[in-house]
Formats: structure tokens, sequence, C-alpha cells
């Protein structure tokens, strides 16, 4: 019987490329197997490979006193440490506020109106610039209190509707937007709590099932249970989630009292993240974070000038964008995180706002 050639055996360029699909926190025990691999992994070349594979995009709201607003979109440029205008200029267009938005492939989605109801979905093709209207959901919602998800490629959307007991899930297939709608996936039961308490609803997909961080609880939702096994209530945390993103199939959100905490789907409870000492890895003020290209976990935040009393100047019309790099590793039962890098990648005005931190597919 014969075996397949080892991987060491093939040309440095395709090993290479094989590396860049691989999750960074897996790079340590490949760097075991030999010291080629070894090489490889620490190379200069795998990191610039990874860059051209995704970039990060970043969205800035700029409200203004007609109740309108403008929207800035930049791409965080490694090389230089800062924030960069994006170089395909997109177009401005309301659609850009809601909250319910996901990247797939080099496309941005966005669904649902921002303040009232909508069955609108936008797709904006960050390579062209270009953004036009995809075929209409069946239930109106807005984007605020939906949770999408991406499972195979496919985007499912659940919530954001009239509150009531049941929730009608729906799935789109950006492979077959032209000749596809919506589709309904499933009408989940939910549990009728009180309105005050339906805030915004992050959801991410982490193991080919939708997670939604609320405020009371963390469900989740699979695609692939059983009748009246998809929507499972998982730990109650009473905690309220600014940010939320997952690194190489990993949920991390930062709450408002526990700080950055990732979701441990083992024994399904949130678990602090620690630092190499192995005391928790404090982070402050978080606006917003995503996967970097790297396997890296990139966090953004606002640092505010302040008076001679260390008091913020409400004289000062800009405020600074701080960037941290974050290495995630395995340790047992625990994720150990080191900033590699922390600076300040652009000034903005006071009055932007944080809105959307995507990678996209290059």
């Amino acid at each position: 019987m014969s075996h397949p050639p080892p991987l060491s055996s093939l040309p440095d360029d395709i090993v290479l490329r094989c590396l860049a699909l691989v999750p960074r926190m897996y790079h340590l025990n490949i760097s075991w197997v030999s010291k080629d691999l070894r090489s490889l992994v620490r190379s200069p070349e795998l990191n610039l490979l990874r860059s051209t594979l995704r970039s990060l995009h970043l969205c800035f709201q700029e409200d203004h006193s007609d109740n309108n607003s403008s929207f800035h979109w930049f791409t965080l440029n490694e090389a230089e440490h800062g924030l960069v205008l994006n170089p395909t200029p997109f177009p401005s267009h309301p659609s850009y506020g809601s909250s319910s938005t996901v990247a797939v492939g080099s496309n941005i989605f966005f669904m649902g109106g921002s303040r009232e109801p909508s069955t609108d979905l936008w797709i904006l093709d960050t390579r062209s610039g270009n953004i036009t209207k995809g075929p209409s959901m069946s239930v109106a919602r807005v984007g605020r209190t939906t949770a999408v998800g991406v499972i195979d490629g496919k985007i499912y959307v659940m919530g954001g509707g009239e509150f009531n007991e049941e929730m009608q899930v729906e799935v789109f297939d950006p492979e077959t937007e032209t000749e596809t709608t919506w589709e309904l996936a499933g009408v989940e039961k939910v549990r009728k709590i009180s309105r005050a308490y339906e805030m915004v609803k992050p959801a991410l997909t982490v193991e080919g099932k939708v997670y939604m961080v609320e405020y009371v609880e963390t469900n989740v939702y699979n695609p692939r249970g059983g009748e009246g096994e998809r929507m499972v209530r998982m730990e109650r945390f009473t905690d309220m989630a600014h940010s939320v993103c997952v690194v190489e199939d990993v949920l991390f959100a930062f709450f408002t009292r526990a700080g950055l905490m990732w979701f441990d789907t083992k024994i399904n409870v949130w678990r602090r993240l620690v630092g190499p000492d192995g005391k928790d890895l404090v982070l402050s003020r978080v606006k917003g974070m995503s996967e970097y290209h790297d396997g890296r976990l990139v966090v953004f935040n606002y640092i505010f000038a302040t008076d001679d009393n260390g008091l913020w100047d409400v004289n000062e019309v800009n405020k600074n964008v701080q960037c941290m790099l974050v290495s995630l590793d395995r340790a047992g039962d625990k994720i150990c995180g080191r900033i590699d890098w922390s600076g300040i990648v652009a000034t903005v005005p006071v009055w932007f706002n944080f809105l959307h931190c995507l990678p996209v597919s290059q």
C-alpha cells in the first residue's frame, strides 16, 4: 500500500498556501513536526500570504442634526499600522446603519431596517464599490434586534420582527442570488420576555451553529437539529455584550461588567481570556472586535483627549482610535491572549460612532 508524499516534500509555495488555511493556534503543533515546517510557520511570507486573502473593513457613522447619517469606510493598513480610506469608494447608503450585517466572500450583506422594520436586503460588492438590492425577506425586521449567521456559505436570519412566541428563520444562498429568494428554514419557539430585555442580538457562527449573545442568556440555533431541537437555550449570563466576533471558530464577546470573554462550547459557559501570567487579560472601552487575517484578535477602542485634571476635554473635537493585535493560544482548557501590538491607528471627529468591523475576502 503506497502512502501519499509528506507535506514537507512539496514546494514551499504550495506548503505556504496550505498553512495559510490552518488556524494560527495550531501553528505551535505544526512547528514540532519538522524544522522545515517550523521555519515556514514563522516566516514573514506566510503572514504576507494571509494578508492577501482578507482585508479588514471598518465603518463609522456620522450623525447629523437633520436625523440623516453619513458613513465612512476604512481599511486597516498593517504596513503603516493605520486606518486608510477604503481604496474603492463606497456610496453612502442608509442600509449601512443596520446592525444585521455579515460578510460572505467579497460581499457585505445588510438586512432589515436600521430604525423601522424592513424586508430589504442590500448587497455591497467591496471590489467594485457597487451596492445592489437583493431579494426581499418574507418578514420585516429591525436590524438591531436581528440575529444573522453564516453556515456552509448560506445566510441565516432570525428575530427582529414583531415580538411573539414564534420566530421565523429564513435562509439565503448568496451563490444563487440571481436565481432564488429567501427560504423558510423553520419556525422556532422562543422564550416570551419583557421587551425591555429585547436588546441587541449579536450573533455569529461557531462549529456550524448560530450563537446569539443576548442580555439575559446565550442561545444557539443548529439548522441540523431535529424538530424542536434546533433552538437551544444555553447559559444564563446577565450582562450586556457590546462587541462579538469569532476567531478561528471560537466565539469572543466584550461585556459591560465581565470584560473580554470566550465561549467554551464543550461545557457551554463563558470563560475569561487570560494573559501569559495566567491572570485575566483586561481590556476596556472596546468598541469593535474582529478576526485578523493571521488568526489574531484585533480590538478597537477610543482614547479621548484630557485636560490638566485628567478629565475628558469637552472642548476637544477629535478622538483617537486605538488598535490592539492579540495573539491567542490554547493552554489546556484555557485560551491565553497576548497583546502583540497596540497603537493609535486614526484620529476621527468625536461625533463619529464605530459601526462595523468586517473581515472581507479579497
